[in-house]
């Protein structure tokens, strides 16, 4: 029985059917005795479809000698329906040499456990194929069909290309677990060199604010210093002198009005014209320095020359008022009282 997938016109089922009557063909003309009687039927490529078809052609046929399916997995369900389901009209034995091709690990495990006979393997040769594809492309003459070489892999052969297989299946499941922690761990790469980004970028822009700050309160004190405290600087260097000359302006008043603390003539004219002051400016200066007019300044002076005369003399009230050149005793105990808060007396 010929196995084909349910492709017949199928570059793949069409080859590999005529490769194997070809091969019959050429051994019968070799003398091969019995003639060879061939049945196809479609596999659909896969196991499951196999088993049903084979299943269903052993309900109404006898057993074949040989199956050859056209893919490992088809030989595989066609081995799973001899087993199965013997022939009912021959009940011949249930083990058959079954082939399958390709040669891929389920082949080569169903060879090792004896479910199937043999698989054939072949070099897919990329290299021809890329080799045809570009003279396709450049409008070259090229070779249509190509011969591969097929290897017969039996019993002897597949139990160690198994182990080759499952070694090559171990070193890919490796690969892949490394492949997997690596792409994990150039995954946790980039997430962290992208929060390192994040943070130099933050850190950068927190310093150009820091900066921005830093410049703009400058200026305002800058401003500040010119507009506030320069000028503040200046008044109190103006206050500073100006205190300066105003205490050289008291003293001077004090020593005029003190002079002249016995001169009946002691008047505002007078003292203005010794301080070289009008009257309005002698007011203003007398006022600023002593917080009182010039007339209030003279009378104080008095008032307090009289007083060290009462306490450091034997002269009496009387003379007292009339050395100072108040107007009578009465004022002058008037005005004593106000100044000092009780009434003069004599030592």
């Amino acid at each position: 029985m010929n196995f084909i997938p349910e492709l017949p016109g199928s570059t793949p089922a069409t080859l590999r059917h005529k490769g194997m009557m070809e091969g019959i063909e050429e051994a019968e003309g070799e003398g091969l005795e019995a003639k060879v009687e061939v049945q196809s039927v479609m596999g659909r490529w896969y196991r499951e479809n196999a088993y049903e078809v084979v299943s269903a052609y052993l309900e109404n046929h006898p057993l074949p000698d040989v199956i050859v399916a056209h893919n490992d997995l088809m030989a595989i369900g066609a081995a799973d329906a001899v087993t199965r389901n013997p022939s009912p009209v021959t009940h011949s034995p249930l083990s058959i040499p079954i082939m399958g091709v390709d040669g891929i690990h389920p082949g080569l495990q169903a060879i090792v456990d004896g479910k199937i006979e043999c698989s054939a393997t072949y070099s897919s040769r990329g290299d021809m194929i890329i080799d045809a594809a570009a003279r396709i492309l450049h409008k070259e003459p090229y070779v249509r069909d190509t011969v591969l070489e097929t290897t017969l892999v039996d019993i002897t052969a597949a139990y160690p290309m198994l182990k080759q297989d499952e070694a090559i299946t171990r070193d890919l499941e490796t690969l892949h677990i490394v492949q997997t922690q690596s792409e994990s761990k150039w995954k946790q790469l980039r997430f962290d060199r992208f929060v390192l980004i994040l943070f130099v970028v933050f850190f950068f822009t927190l310093f150009i604010i820091t900066l921005g700050y830093i410049f703009v309160k400058q200026r305002k004190i800058q401003t500040e210093i010119k507009h506030d405290i320069i000028p503040q600087l200046e008044n109190m260097q103006e206050a500073i002198q100006l205190s300066k000359k105003d205490e050289a302006f008291a003293e001077r008043l004090r020593q005029v009005v003190d002079d002249y603390l016995k001169d009946p003539n002691l008047t505002v004219e007078f003292l203005g014209g010794k301080l070289q002051l009008s009257r309005t400016q002698l007011f203003r200066r007398v006022k600023a320095v002593a917080g009182k007019g010039p007339l209030d300044y003279i009378r104080e002076r008095r008032l307090i020359r009289a007083d060290e005369l009462l306490r450091t003399t034997d002269m009496t009230i009387q003379q007292v008022a009339l050395e100072l050149c108040f107007s009578s005793p009465g004022y002058f105990t008037k005005c004593y009282k106000e100044y000092f808060g009780h009434l003069p007396s004599v030592r």
